[in-house]
């Protein structure tokens, strides 16, 4: 069977949203959400977005985190939502931005808990991958497609960086 190529896809179009409530077994000894299970549903929620957009035929691996900010806490009392999308492709790399929010079960209020882009790589020969064109349609997909280009020239920078630190490692 062949696989379909899609020429344009809009970032609304990857959207993956993740919501659930905030159980005991996933606190720190704080009362707070430990932040491993936080990156847990990141790291799941942004290959879903990533799966809409990466022709189906091509697997894809996790490469790595950026700008990742925990902003607020997330605690029993509240609803935790993610929220993941594409924001950018180059080559064999696909970027992915994730926002998690809190909906507080008492109050009602909404608040922004934690931010991240999430580097997605391609296993496949870069002349064998033709990513759709990204269509950001919404201010806050505008704005933070906007930024890719120079997040990933600072993701090769730091790569690079990477390598350096890497070679003076001891077993």
């Amino acid at each position: 069977m062949e696989a379909i190529f899609i020429e344009k896809i809009t970032c609304a179009a990857t959207y993956a949203i993740h919501e659930s409530y905030i159980f005991p077994a996933d606190l720190n000894n704080g009362g707070i959400q430990f932040g491993g299970k936080t990156l847990e549903i990141l790291d799941a929620n942004a290959g879903l977005a990533a799966a809409k957009f990466i022709p189906a035929d091509l697997d894809f691996v996790t490469a790595g985190y950026d700008h990742v900010q925990f902003v607020s806490p997330a605690t029993p009392e509240d609803i935790l939502k993610c929220t993941s999308y594409v924001t950018g492709a180059d080559k064999r790399s696909v970027e992915v931005f994730t926002k998690f929010s809190t909906f507080n079960k008492q109050t009602r209020a909404v608040r922004p808990a934690f931010i991240a882009f999430c580097t997605l790589i391609v296993m496949a020969d870069p002349q064998q991958i033709q990513f759709p064109k990204l269509v950001p349609e919404s201010a806050e997909e505008k704005f933070i497609c906007g930024g890719f280009q120079d997040r990933l020239a600072s993701r090769h920078t730091e790569l690079a960086a990477n390598q350096t630190i890497l070679k003076h490692l001891s077993n």
